[in-house]
């Protein structure tokens, strides 16, 4: 059996390893726990039976557990700056340093933890796994999508983004029209913090389960969003293509979650 408390219990004494007072420690800190909630929420919204809830919020606090070594060791989150790909890196805190006995006393769901953790930031989910292992996948890229919306709006700027300029920003043409016919862009194909904002909206079309969609609009986190952009970037071009993506979001959102919402 799983024991969901327990596992707080001692992700939050793991986090005490670490400066809390650091801005980005304490961002993914709480990013892990709402992530779990997350994950929690759709797993009964699927009408998953307990256990499955579970788990499904035990990823949740697993699947970034690798975010602080990272930021103590580099001070980012970006993978491509660290040389590090904190899923992969949470596994390996994990299993190779045995922190998995702190929350488990069972080698039973290792497979699914495993398949879903290391998945959770890739650009598509493997081919070859389990159809349970495919869904905790799902579940746990949608939980944590969602929370990066809320983070977004939340949290402070110089903490979410990557870089730190944010003046006389402009978004590459070539890097707009691949969003408009993609909804998706690699990380390394971005030049500045501006074309970031478009990784965002992004998630937008990778959602697999409604229940996501429908809690983004009702929060208005795209419009949030956008009222942040406009306010803390200065360069009418950024605003004009973040407004014509905000409309294009708004719009699938609409469309997606119609017939079982509405």
């Amino acid at each position: 059996m799983i024991d969901i408390e327990n596992a707080k219990k001692q992700f939050l004494e793991y986090v005490k390893n670490y400066d809390i007072n650091n801005g980005r420690i304490n961002i993914k800190m709480r990013h892990i726990l709402r992530v779990a909630e997350n994950s929690k929420l759709i797993a009964q919204d699927l009408n998953l039976d307990d256990e499955k809830v579970k788990l499904a919020e035990l990823i949740g606090i697993f699947h970034d557990i690798g975010r602080f070594e990272q930021v103590k060791l580099y001070n980012t989150f970006s993978d491509k700056d660290s040389g590090l790909d904190h899923a992969e890196y949470s596994l390996k805190v994990l299993y190779e340093d045995g922190l998995i006995k702190k929350f488990l006393d069972t080698n039973k769901y290792d497979n699914i933890i495993k398949t879903a953790v290391y998945n959770h930031n890739k650009p598509q989910i493997a081919s070859n796994i389990s159809d349970e292992e495919l869904l905790f996948s799902k579940i746990i890229r949608d939980a944590d999508k969602l929370d990066i919306f809320k983070v977004t709006n939340e949290d402070k700027f110089e903490d979410i983004f990557w870089y730190k300029k944010f003046e006389n920003l402009t978004i590459s043409p070539s890097v707009i029209e691949k969003f408009k016919k993609e909804h998706f862009l690699k990380y390394k194909e971005l030049k500045n913090n501006a074309e970031l904002i478009l990784v965002f909206y992004g998630y937008v079309y990778d959602f697999n389960f409604p229940i996501c969609l429908k809690i983004i609009r009702d929060n208005k986190y795209l419009d949030k969003f956008y009222l942040r952009v406009v306010e803390k970037f200065k360069s009418e071009q950024v605003n004009r293509c973040i407004k014509e993506v905000l409309d294009m979001c708004n719009e699938y959102i609409d469309k997606a979650i119609y017939n079982k919402y509405e």
